[in-house]
């Protein structure tokens, strides 16, 4: 970490930094990490029904695999912190971060001194999208560090280059299943195995995986499920959380397998879709969540007649038909996803409400403005509650 007294002077200095490298054996893949056994953690595992004898009893079993790449966070606003030092060891912390916890904490634990003298404020993020989860919270650690040393303000905004390079992103997953399905297209089996590539150290890959285990099945019934998961250790950076925590991986290995069997039956995707989603009453899924109010097969039925969805992807098949180098598409697709984490501790919210004698309210909660608009919310949220109009409530930072 170089410290200057502007970024110019910080970079110049930057570059003149020589590196020698030495090569050494390394793991980039899911398959390098698999042929190497090289894991972090135990393996997870959701098993419901019998697996073996429905696969037995099927008339067709395919086995295939699927992979999902990365994906880079992109926020507009790079990783960036403000450290402020004051008195008897007290540190200010400002940072674009969605957790000034764990910023707070860390900082804290470098400096050697109690919680209680760490402040983190966050009023707003130029996006997140669960890269500023935890990956942020080592630049503040380092900036910690100088600023106790120097007793000195220190800023720091990380170059786009230099972002994309340590921060970590979305999880590549490889995904290995066996389905067992009737001629009909009924689906009787599942058999998978979920590989993340977690990079360098464990972060968030634990809870990202698991809950890509629980949307294996993504929306559709399925009577026999048994799902593995194990995370890659790689000589990558540490990938984190990413918008929908693994859900979208379960999802995209279902969805691909629905294809498939649709695929080898020669029938409509849809159709296949529509046969296996769970029913409105009575469903439970693999991990024994009873699906007390399912409405997917009447929003399924619902959304496309509303959508006139025959009409325009028949309109679609005639215009692809006609035309050899421009190609249009249309697909409709179900979606279940949990609201909540494996990871308890995330699973809680807070919030501290201030009445001042003037009739106006002061607000602070545990979420983190990211351009979703909650801190707007929130001060509907009070001014509904309170009987209050809008303009009397504000929310101060996070």
């Amino acid at each position: 970490l170089i410290i200057a007294e502007t970024q110019t002077i910080a970079r110049q200095a930057a570059a003149l930094v020589k590196v020698d490298y030495e090569s050494l054996p390394h793991i980039l893949t899911i398959e390098e990490a698999i042929a190497a056994n090289s894991y972090i953690g135990d393996e997870c595992k959701i098993e419901d029904g019998d697996v073996e004898d429905a696969m037995s009893k099927c008339d067709h079993v395919i086995e295939r695999e699927a992979r999902i790449g990365g994906q880079e966070h992109f926020y507009l606003e790079t990783q960036t912190s403000l450290l402020v030092p004051g008195e008897r060891g007290e540190m200010a912390v400002w940072s674009s971060t969605q957790n000034p916890t764990k910023t707070a904490n860390f900082v804290a634990h470098v400096l050697g001194v109690h919680k209680n003298r760490v402040t983190c404020h966050m009023k707003r993020m130029g996006g997140g999208f669960g890269g500023k989860e935890t990956r942020n919270v080592f630049i503040s650690m380092a900036l910690a560090v100088a600023a106790k040393k120097t007793n000195k303000p220190i800023r720091i905004a990380l170059d786009r280059d230099q972002d994309m390079s340590i921060t970590g992103q979305r999880h590549p997953f490889l995904c290995k299943y066996k389905v067992g399905f009737n001629k009909d297209g009924k689906i009787l089996a599942v058999n998978a195995a979920l590989f993340s590539n977690g990079g360098c150290s464990l972060d968030l890959s634990r809870p990202v995986l698991e809950r890509a285990l629980f949307h294996i099945e993504n929306a559709y019934a399925i009577p026999n499920v048994r799902v593995t998961g194990r995370v890659c250790r790689t000589n990558l950076p540490s990938n984190t959380a990413f918008r929908g925590f693994g859900g979208p991986q379960g999802i995209m290995s279902c969805e691909m397998y629905m294809d498939d069997v649709a695929r080898f039956l020669k029938m409509s995707a849809n159709d296949v879709r529509e046969l296996n989603l769970y029913k409105d009453r009575g469903s439970v899924t693999p991990y024994k969540q009873p699906l007390v109010d399912c409405h997917i097969r009447a929003m399924w039925a619902e959304i496309k007649a509303t959508a006139d969805y025959e009409a325009r992807a028949a309109a679609v098949t005639a215009f692809n038909a006609a035309n050899k180098w421009k190609k249009r598409g249309i697909q409709i697709c179900p979606v279940k996803f949990g609201m909540s984490f494996t990871a308890k501790f995330m699973n809680q919210a807070s919030a501290l409400v201030h009445v001042y004698t003037d009739g106006t309210v002061l607000v602070s909660h545990g979420g983190t403005e990211m351009g979703q608009g909650l801190h707007t919310k929130m001060c509907q949220i009070a001014a509904s509650e309170l009987g209050i109009s809008l303009d009397q409530v504000y929310v101060a930072e996070t």
